[in-house]
C-alpha cells in the first residue's frame, strides 16, 4: 500500500511540475512577443500644422479603385518618423483612414525641421454621390496621441 500511494504521489508531483514548466515557458514566450528590444514602435501619425492636405482626384468612378495620398508630419530625420501605412475602414459615403509612423524607442537625436511624408492609400466608393475621405492622426507630435482628423470630399460618378 505504501508503494501504491508513493507512486501516485510521484505522478502528481511530476504532473504539477510539468504544468509549472509549461506555464513558465508560455510566460517567457509571451514576454518575448512583447519585448521592447524592437528599435521602433508604431503609433498614429501627426497630421502637422495647416495647411494640411489629402491628395485625391476631384472625381472618381463608383466601384473603381483610386489612389490617394495622406501625409504624416514629423522630423526630417527619417529614422525618427518612418511612414508605416494606414488602416482603412471603408463605409458607403466615408472612408476613415488612420495613418501610422514608426518612431524610435529611447533617446534618439532627431532634427527639429518639419517634413511631410507621403502615405499612399487605395480607396473605392461603391455608390454615386459626394463621399468623404477622413484621414485620422494626432493633433501634435507627442506622447499624448490626441486624435485629429482632416477631410476631403470627392464626387463619385456612376
Amino acid at each position: 500500500m505504501y508503494h501504491a500511494l508513493n507512486g501516485s504521489l510521484r505522478l502528481r508531483v511530476v504532473h504539477y511540475g510539468m504544468c509549472i514548466a509549461f506555464i513558465v515557458g508560455l510566460t517567457l514566450l509571451l514576454a518575448a512577443c512583447e519585448s521592447t528590444s524592437e528599435p521602433t514602435f508604431r503609433r498614429p501619425a501627426w497630421l502637422g500644422s495647416p495647411p494640411r492636405t489629402i491628395q485625391a482626384p476631384d472625381t472618381v468612378r463608383a466601384g473603381v479603385p483610386f489612389s490617394a495620398t495622406a501625409f504624416a508630419a514629423g522630423s526630417g530625420s527619417i529614422q525618427c518618423n518612418q511612414p508605416d501605412g494606414a488602416s482603412i475602414a471603408q463605409g458607403i459615403r466615408v472612408a476613415r483612414v488612420e495613418i501610422f509612423v514608426r518612431v524610435p524607442r529611447g533617446n534618439v537625436p532627431c532634427t527639429r525641421d518639419l517634413k511631410y511624408y507621403p502615405i499612399p492609400i487605395s480607396l473605392t466608393f461603391a455608390t454615386a454621390g459626394v463621399s468623404t475621405i477622413r484621414v485620422v492622426g494626432t493633433k501634435q507630435n507627442s506622447e499624448t496621441y490626441a486624435l485629429d482628423s482632416l477631410e476631403r470630399s470627392v464626387v463619385v460618378v456612376p
